[in-house]
């Protein structure tokens, strides 16, 4: 009897397994809306107009009779993603070296080990770092100025303002931090089950097939932003809605197009 009591009060706590549970599921989450966002973005690929109707869309401009959208539904999706974002943070910090000294004992690690999976890991944490400032900056702007979504607009940002700085080091952080996290989620829960080694080959594959996609996709975007802005650096800040719906005759200002 006093083993089993003393049994009892050893057993481990849950606490930690359903933390990592949360963190995997929310980074899940992140992960997956990157890779839409991504996709969302590169719609300048198609050129301003495909742009601006994705943008439309996002605002829910197929429920205003007017076409104008809501841009507060922008800042309802930031502010969502925004907790979201927080509360991954907050859960993968359990697990970042706490001193100088934890530091210098992981970095051993890695470098006596030489074990990929590893090193993945640590990258993962420095892009995680990178994200803590850099995504948080991103989303807080989405959230408090939804209005400013743009093609023209962002084209005035990435180059008049040299943004495209500031976008290149999120692109490349957010891709490597998500396809990293996606690949270490799907082997530590073994969600797709089959055999364990020949699963993690064919999941390192993939993820590195979509980061090096979705990295090219970026920066062809970024690229095309660039190009716009270069084009329209003389000519006075406009939205490009502003061209689509031109306002009308100075003698009827009350009539504006909408």
């Amino acid at each position: 009897m006093s083993y089993l009591t003393i049994e009892k009060r050893q057993r481990k706590s849950r606490l930690p397994a359903r933390l990592d549970l949360a963190q995997s599921l929310t980074g899940l989450l992140l992960g997956l809306f990157i890779m839409g966002h991504i996709l969302f973005v590169s719609a300048i690929l198609l050129g301003p107009s495909t742009a601006f109707w994705v943008d439309k869309m996002l605002e829910g401009a197929f429920l205003d009779p007017s076409g104008h959208g809501f841009p507060f539904l922008v800042s309802l999706s930031a502010f969502g993603v925004f907790c979201i974002f927080v509360t991954h943070a907050l859960l993968a910090m359990r697990k970042f070296p706490a001193s100088w000294r934890e530091y210098r004992v992981m970095q051993d690690q890695v470098e006596f080990l030489v074990h990929e999976d590893t090193k993945l890991w640590l990258y993962q944490a420095i892009t995680g770092f990178i994200l803590f400032f850099f995504g948080s900056a991103h989303v807080l702007s989405m959230m408090f100025n939804p209005a400013q979504i743009d093609p023209f607009l962002a084209a005035q940002r990435y180059f008049g303002q040299q943004m495209w700085i500031f976008y290149v080091i999120l692109l490349w952080a957010v891709v490597v931090h998500a396809g990293i996290g996606l690949y270490r989620v799907l082997i530590k829960w073994g969600w797709l089950g089959g055999d364990p080694r020949k699963m993690r080959k064919r999941i390192r594959v993939v993820q590195r097939i979509l980061t090096a996609s979705y990295l090219v996709v970026g920066m062809l975007s970024i690229a095309v932003y660039m190009q716009m802005g270069y084009q329209r650096q003389h000519e006075p800040t406009v939205r490009f809605g502003d061209t689509l719906y031109p306002q009308a005759p100075a003698a009827q200002p009350h009539q504006q197009m909408h």
